[in-house]
């Protein structure tokens, strides 16, 4: 049998767990058609199909199943390799640091490290914006802030903040309608607010318990289009705080709303802990939401 290629192996695990040859060629920053030939040459060179192709997408053959197995166990050992040798790779904190984090922590981190950015010599910044946690185990980031604590024992998990959230309008919206809003007459008041398909939203729960509110007239799938929306003129809004605070356009009209306190928890391999690399950004990461 010819010599079979590691990277090759990678792109049957990046179908097997894409489900389609685009989202594979994405995940290895192929082209689908570059990704198909290497496919069929990788299946030529074993004698036997390893995927099979259909409308829908693609599914891993009985043959191909048993070589993914013994490919995720290379991944797993390079990946081990890996951070083994980012641990002993010197004192220096130098390189880059990937932080996959959902929509809040994303948007206060990005606004927030400019001003940090003379304590990270030597190292760049990746931020993740996500609400799919990526895997540190296959290092798809180094660093995750989650609003929920993972159920994984194998990770090393703290707590490390509390972002709260207020009720905020634009300056000019808060001026043309201050005299409802200081008397709460929220009837008289329009809303910004996230989409129908999110109904339970805590936000969305909240907004409903002030007496006569409407529903939003302008609705967003995620939390920055709920911003983008507050800080445009469009209505009272629910944003974090620390997201609101960064910009005098906008005027705080509740300022804490406990019941949407939202905790922030890091999350490393555990492999990292001793990286002067990622040490370096977690702490800082960790000021910045204590």
């Amino acid at each position: 049998m010819e010599h079979v290629d590691w990277d090759d192996l990678r792109i049957l695990v990046a179908i097997a767990r894409g489900g389609t040859m685009r989202a594979a060629a994405t995940a290895c920053d192929l082209s689908p058609p570059t990704l198909s030939r290497r496919l069929t040459e990788l299946e030529r060179r074993l004698g036997e199909p390893l995927v099979d192709r259909v409308p829908s997408g693609c599914t891993v053959t009985a043959f191909g199943a048993r070589v993914l197995a013994w490919a995720e166990q290379m991944e797993d050992l390079a990946h081990q390799i890996e951070r083994a040798a980012d641990v002993t790779g010197g004192a220096a904190a130098h390189g880059t640091v990937r932080i996959n984090a959902v929509e809040w922590p994303s948007y206060i981190l990005l606004k927030l490290l400019g001003s940090f950015q003379d304590r990270l010599p030597g190292l760049a910044i990746e931020v993740l914006t996500s609400r799919r946690p990526y895997s540190l185990a296959r290092r798809e980031a180094d660093i995750a802030l989650w609003s929920e604590c993972p159920d994984e024992g194998d990770l090393y998990v703290r707590r490390i903040g509390r972002i709260r959230f207020g009720l905020f309008g634009s300056r000019d919206y808060y001026l043309r309608h201050k005299a409802a809003i200081t008397r709460k007459e929220w009837d008289k008041l329009s809303f910004v607010g996230y989409d129908d398909r999110q109904p339970d939203h805590p936000a969305t729960q909240w907004l409903k318990t002030l007496p006569g509110a409407p529903a939003p007239s302008l609705r967003s799938s995620y939390g920055m289009g709920v911003f983008d929306g507050v800080l445009g003129g469009s209505g009272l809004g629910v944003l974090a705080q620390l997201a609101g605070d960064t910009t005098s356009d906008l005027v705080c009209i509740e300022k804490h709303i406990k019941a949407l306190d939202q905790d922030v928890w890091m999350v490393l391999h555990p492999a990292l802990r001793d990286s002067e690399r990622i040490r370096t950004v977690a702490n800082l990461i960790a000021e910045i939401f204590r």
